[in-house]
């Protein structure tokens, strides 16, 4: 996995900015058909981060709905040029998902896993050098 990241980024306009710092807690692909309406492609690439090391400047719009399990994600995004740039997780509090595309240099995301390939267009390559789920894979056993 990558190490530190230290990047910046924002929308299209540049009325959202955003700086991250900290290591990315997930780098991922997903093609679920939410991603993919999001995104307007095949899939989206996502960088998640703990909220305590994200700062965000300037006023997005969100939209909340429900993912495959239930649990609500709400896509944050620039209210002036509508460009996509972040989302939380009711199921994960106190993290944040970026999109990659919206950092002003993406070259440190190496994506770990590509979640809901039984969702993708036969079109939308993807790298294969990872594992991937035809959903979301199941969560990590508790260590205790």
């Amino acid at each position: 996995m990558a190490g530190e990241v230290n990047a910046s980024g924002g929308c299209l306009c540049g009325a959202v900015r955003f700086k991250v710092s900290g290591k990315p807690l997930r780098m991922a692909q997903c093609h679920c058909v939410d991603c993919q309406r999001a995104t307007g492609t095949g899939h989206a690439s996502n960088a998640t981060f703990l909220e305590q090391d994200v700062e965000v400047s300037g006023v997005t719009t969100s939209f909340a709905s429900p993912s495959d399990s239930g649990n609500v994600l709400t896509r944050h995004f620039c209210p002036t040029c509508g460009a996509r740039l972040f989302l939380t997780s009711k199921a994960r509090p106190g993290m944040i998902t970026f999109a990659v595309g919206a950092f002003d240099d993406s070259n440190w995301y190496e994506p770990q896993f590509v979640f809901y390939t039984k969702r993708r267009p036969r079109w939308d390559i993807t790298t294969e050098s990872v594992p991937h789920f035809d959903a979301m894979p199941p969560p990590k056993p508790n260590k205790s």
